[in-house]
């Protein structure tokens, strides 16, 4: 998505002289945005101007991404098309709410989206078991996930894979000295089932 905003000071009515003002740098407004948790869900937030656009989390297998749809839609009006690296989520007959690349690659044929408690949930396989997403999509000032959120995010899906290789310890409890090996590099990295 275009940032136009750059553009808002620029005055074409002046008489003052052009070839100067027109060779200077203009300063560039970037949008606002920030990525936070969300209460005990640990839902990370993607919001843009003060507005919630979408929440996402991810685990080895699989990203989901929650969107508030506005009231009185049903699943009938939606539509939503999930490819490779790519989503478009809209209402039928109108422009897309959301129309940008994934942060990595998806599995189509196993990915599924449903409208469940007035909140619309896109489950997106992942293509590459265990890998890290640092943002659900790409666009939208190509915000992502900060350094603290990153470690957490990958110390969720470590005990994860501990607990598929080893079902019969719990691993919730389960803390970590230093730094965080990657879930899909770490001995010998992740095997797929």
């Amino acid at each position: 998505m275009v940032d136009y905003s750059r553009f808002d000071d620029i005055d074409t009515d002046s008489d003052n002289d052009k070839s100067e003002s027109f060779l200077k740098p203009q300063p560039v407004k970037l949008p606002q945005t920030q990525m936070t948790k969300k209460g005990k869900e640990g839902r990370l937030k993607f919001e843009y101007e003060g507005r919630t656009i979408f929440e996402w989390e991810q685990s080895l297998e699989e990203v989901n991404i929650y969107i508030e749809p506005p009231p009185g839609v049903t699943r009938d009006m939606m539509d939503i098309s999930i490819s490779f690296h790519h989503l478009i989520v809209g209402i039928k007959g109108a422009p897309p709410y959301i129309d940008e690349d994934t942060g990595g690659p998806v599995k189509p044929s196993e990915s599924y989206w449903m409208i469940s408690d007035n909140e619309i949930n896109i489950n997106l396989q992942k293509m590459n078991k265990a890998e890290r997403w640092d943002q659900a999509l790409i666009g939208r000032a190509s915000q992502t996930i900060d350094a603290f959120t990153a470690e957490e995010v990958k110390k969720k899906m470590m005990i994860e894979r501990f607990q598929e290789e080893h079902p019969a310890f719990d691993f919730s409890n389960a803390d970590f000295n230093g730094t965080v090996p990657d879930a899909r590099e770490f001995m010998g990295g992740i095997k797929y089932r």
